[in-house]
């Protein structure tokens, strides 16, 4: 039983993902930024738990994600959008996918 419910969970944490970034209209988003809004909506993950997420999204195709840099100032982020894969499965034009809960 305690598998089945973590397994529910990240199907649901999963589709949160989708969800946000389709919002978002194709956007890149920064993970942080992500990272809030999945706070905001209930689901408090750790980086380990986001990176497996973001992970098997892009596997899948749903997600794409690209590591922005600014050199001279030090900085590194990445950043996170949907694909029209992932709009069409947030938008019911997909057969239902098993490890995103929509």
């Amino acid at each position: 039983m305690k598998n089945a419910n973590k397994q529910v969970r990240q199907e649901a944490e999963r589709g949160s993902i989708v969800q946000i970034l389709v919002e978002w209209q194709m956007e890149w988003m920064p993970v942080g930024e992500l990272r809030l809004h999945l706070l905001r909506a209930g689901y408090q993950l750790s980086d380990e738990d986001l990176q497996f997420h973001l992970n098997y999204l892009e596997r899948k195709g749903y997600v794409e994600t690209k590591q922005l840099r600014a050199p001279r100032a030090g900085l590194e982020l990445t950043a996170v959008r949907a694909t029209a894969r992932g709009v069409d499965l947030a938008e019911g034009r997909l057969a239902e996918e098993t490890g995103v809960g929509l």
